[in-house]
């Protein structure tokens, strides 16, 4: 926490001497199951940012808590013309798709991430740069070794428009890795992304893919939506995962309880309903196809005032033993909820 005090007499100052705008978020979570009981904790996150010019902007995330003092984000970004340079520690967001995206192994993060509202994923120290070109744009990123987990990343992204359709096509490098479930070979990765409305209809329609090309698998998700009676939108997805595993008898569990695919073909319906300005309700689901397990989850978000807002995301998980979500309910509990209450100032 010594850290900490530094870091905030740092930005208090900076933000003072050079009026930039400065965000300080405080959030208190939880997570249980009916098998354990995770301990609490309180996290805070403050924000530095400098959008003052047209030409340059700035901004630096910086995380503390309990045993946590780290430089979540940070950026500059430079732009010229028509072209933006980027550099530091940035949040990488390929793909379109919410549940999973197979083009982005930048800043790849747990499933279900979509339907926590509180969820930030980290940096990866890297260099941005894009080239815009009418309604194009070429964007290259080269991601640094990560000392925990990532060797070093590369790609480029190729973006058009036309008739309201996004179209983008991308190659990866993804760098030898090792994870909580075990070692992932390193590969070159080709894929892209489409995205449109079906003419007539106020449905959305998109598609993610990737293809390995030395593993010679394919992962993909396709998905649809639609917005009605002004209250509710419906959504779909549905994930095929060709590195998963055909039978469940090798799946693996670390793999499971780190929140990735373990199977190959996956359902994810979803109906959020606003019930005023400051409530909203998601229900949500899982189902994996190949071992008919699944998962029901649901998040509740109160917007308390314009400042304090408060999510509590329950869930329920089903299926026989040794499918995917019947290994999940074994080992921590069918039966599990967060809590995150957050204050924005």
């Amino acid at each position: 926490m010594k850290a900490f005090g530094f870091v905030l007499i740092f930005l208090s100052v900076t933000c003072t001497v050079f009026s930039m705008d400065l965000v300080t978020e405080l959030k208190y979570q939880g997570f249980d199951t009916e098998k354990i009981d995770f301990e609490d904790e309180a996290l805070g996150r403050v924000t530095l940012k400098d959008n003052s010019s047209e030409d340059y902007s700035f901004f630096i995330e910086y995380v503390f808590g309990e045993g946590t003092d780290r430089v979540d984000a940070g950026q500059i970004k430079i732009m010229k013309d028509n072209i933006d340079f980027e550099l530091g520690r940035n949040r990488i967001g390929w793909g379109l798709a919410y549940n999973l995206n197979p083009t982005d192994i930048f800043n790849d993060i747990p499933v279900g991430s979509a339907y926590d509202p509180t969820y930030v994923k980290s940096g990866r120290d890297s260099m941005i740069v894009t080239y815009y070109k009418g309604d194009s744009s070429i964007q290259g990123v080269y991601a640094r070794r990560d000392n925990s987990e990532k060797n070093e990343d590369y790609g480029i992204k190729y973006k058009t428009s036309f008739s309201e359709v996004d179209l983008y096509a991308v190659y990866i490098h993804k760098g030898e890795r090792s994870t909580t479930w075990g070692e992932e070979e390193k590969d070159d990765i080709i894929g892209g992304d489409i995205s449109t409305s079906i003419p007539g209809f106020d449905y959305g329609v998109w598609l993610e893919t990737a293809y390995y090309l030395d593993k010679r698998d394919i992962v993909y998700i396709a998905g649809i939506d639609n917005y009605f009676g002004e209250k509710y939108r419906v959504m779909l997805e549905y994930l095929y995962y060709g590195l998963g595993e055909d039978s469940q008898e090798n799946y693996n569990v670390s793999r499971i309880l780190a929140g990735q695919p373990a199977g190959k073909s996956y359902l994810m319906p979803s109906l959020t309903y606003e019930y005023s300005e400051k409530i909203s309700l998601t229900g949500y689901c899982y189902i994996n196809t190949g071992d008919y397990s699944y998962l029901i989850g649901t998040t509740i978000t109160y917007l308390y005032t314009d400042h304090i807002d408060i999510s509590l995301m329950p869930f329920y998980a089903q299926g026989k033993t040794e499918s995917e979500y019947g290994v999940l309910g074994e080992t921590v509990g069918s039966i599990g909820v967060s809590f995150v209450m957050r204050a924005v100032f």
